[in-house]
């Protein structure tokens, strides 16, 4: 056990000074705090050492929220735990510790208080690996954290003031880093500033699509510009007397052609159109209006699109799974996969032991068969993650159940070596499964069963077989000259041979 070397002592509060380097910027409201201790007294004494320049004062490592709150209480002494100095190399990285440990499991610390101490660290030596271990961070939040501390631009004092998440950061960043596309990373952060209710990362995400593709939009316009290129005005897209160019064109092309072009709601690219030879009807207003709700629909939606998938991305990677969820949604599959099969319901009702309704001749069998899916759905519900996992790997072969009463079932095909199905690879996993997962034991019959089907077809898939066969060869019979399969113990002679001979 660690030898702990502080002594408790009870301070003059004016000789107890807050630390110089306190990551937490701002100790929010104390009001609750220095009312409990105004009533009940400083019960978590401070953690403090002495001061390096003022002899006889001390600072404080942990408890500056502590300490300001018993001041505001009216409190002239406070309890301490008095440690011996820190060792110069060591002093100005425990107190960063303590105060990223400490100030996250009280009062939490801002995104930004955390991001400062992590810089803090760093730069006192620390490499990012053991950092993150430390705090449980990741490598790139390790980084990212320390890079939003060092800047004093747009995104870090959004991030310091709770207008940006990390998430929304770590984007911004990624951006800055690897975007081929000039000013995309400044005027999507002029756009973010500008938001009062900050952004998350999904409008991040949207933004930077958006002020790409505006981007993009003036770069092309610029290029037509300089081309001479006839560009057309709003109407142009409800005028009657000119209709779209369907045709793959260059801009050289479309301008020898006399074609004008007109950019639609935030498309980077042109829409060309040609004077019509014969004017078409005239659209009225209301048709100009659908016209324009669908062209800008047509172009946001694309916008959106990447947004939401950008969300589904980081949704999968930070929201803890719902294992409910994943109940209702193996559960779900299961009665899927016995949901046309007679013999799958059957069997699931005997597994479970919700008995299947017998349904023929019944008028409201729809009624009872929805009734009876319902039960098992909520019996399954009810069931551990493996089993419901376990159960879904055995709805997808049950239907093979009912073949194998006959000796059909187990009937072999030349299709077997092939991508082709055959009906004995459907039994081949259904008793794979069966063995390994269920413990189930080969029955002598089954086995007879397979061994039978088997050394009747020489052409099968022996990789399929699942009881050891005899050697087999092809040879020719010595009494009838026909040629024959036999196994490796073979006599020389066909089964009617040999009858003939005994």
């Amino acid at each position: 056990m660690a030898k702990f070397n502080g002594r408790l002592e009870v301070l003059a509060l004016s000789a107890v000074h807050q630390h110089p380097d306190n990551i937490r910027e701002d100790l929010g409201d104390l009001t609750q705090l220095s009312g409990e201790i105004k009533e009940l007294g400083l019960l978590n004494p401070l953690l403090v050492y002495p001061h390096p320049d003022r002899e006889g004062d001390f600072v404080v490592q942990d408890g500056n929220r502590r300490r300001a709150a018993a001041a505001q209480a009216g409190l002239t002494e406070v309890p301490c735990v008095v440690l011996p100095v820190p060792k110069a190399d060591r002093g100005p990285r425990a107190d960063i510790e303590t105060m990223l440990t400490t100030g996250r499991n009280h009062r939490p610390l801002s995104e930004a208080e955390v991001s400062k101490g992590i810089q803090g660290l760093l730069d006192l030596g620390l490499d990012i690996t053991t950092v993150g271990k430390k705090f449980k961070m990741s490598r790139k939040e390790v980084q990212a954290r320390a890079k939003v501390a060092l800047k004093n631009d747009g995104v870090s004092k959004a991030y310091s003031a709770g207008r940006l998440s990390l998430d929304a950061v770590q984007r911004l960043q990624e951006l800055e880093e690897k975007s081929d596309i000039p000013n995309l990373y400044e005027r999507a952060v002029e756009r973010i500033e500008d938001m009062p209710n900050g952004a998350s990362v999904e409008t991040v995400e949207r933004v930077i699509t958006e002020t790409e593709m505006s981007i993009k939009k003036s770069q092309r316009e610029a290029e037509l510009k300089e081309l001479d290129a006839k560009v057309g005005d709003f109407n142009i897209q409800y005028d009657a007397s000119w209709s779209k160019v369907e045709d793959e064109m260059t801009d050289e092309e479309h301008k020898a052609a006399g074609h004008r072009y007109y950019f639609s709601y935030r498309d980077p690219e042109p829409t060309w159109y040609v004077k019509e030879k014969k004017v078409k009807p005239e659209l009225t207003e209301q048709e100009k209006h659908d016209k324009e709700t669908q062209n800008k629909l047509k172009s946001m939606l694309k916008i959106v699109q990447r947004s939401r998938i950008a969300f589904i991305k980081n949704a999968f990677e930070t929201v803890k799974p719902s294992e409910q969820l994943a109940k209702e949604t193996i559960a779900k599959k299961i009665m899927e996969q016995i949901l046309y099969s007679d013999e799958g319901r059957t069997i699931m009702g005997e597994v479970v032991g919700i008995k299947a309704p017998e349904l023929d001749g019944i008028t409201s069998s729809s009624e009872l068969l929805d009734r009876w899916n319902a039960e098992v759905h909520k019996h399954l519900v009810r069931q551990s993650m493996a089993y419901l996992g376990m159960m879904l790997a055995f709805a997808g072969y049950v239907g093979t159940e009912e073949s194998l009463g006959k000796l059909s079932g187990f009937e072999r095909s030349g299709f077997e070596n092939g991508n082709y199905g055959a009906r004995w690879k459907n039994g081949h996993a259904y008793y794979k499964f069966l063995t390994e997962h269920l413990g189930y034991e080969l029955d002598l019959d089954e086995k007879l069963a397979m061994e039978y089907s088997a050394m009747n077809l020489t052409g099968r898939n022996r990789d399929l077989d699942l009881v050891p066969l005899p050697d087999e060869v092809t040879a020719t019979c010595g009494g009838c000259n026909q040629e024959v399969v036999a196994d490796s113990e073979w006599q020389g002679l066909c089964i009617d041979c040999d009858g003939e001979n005994e």
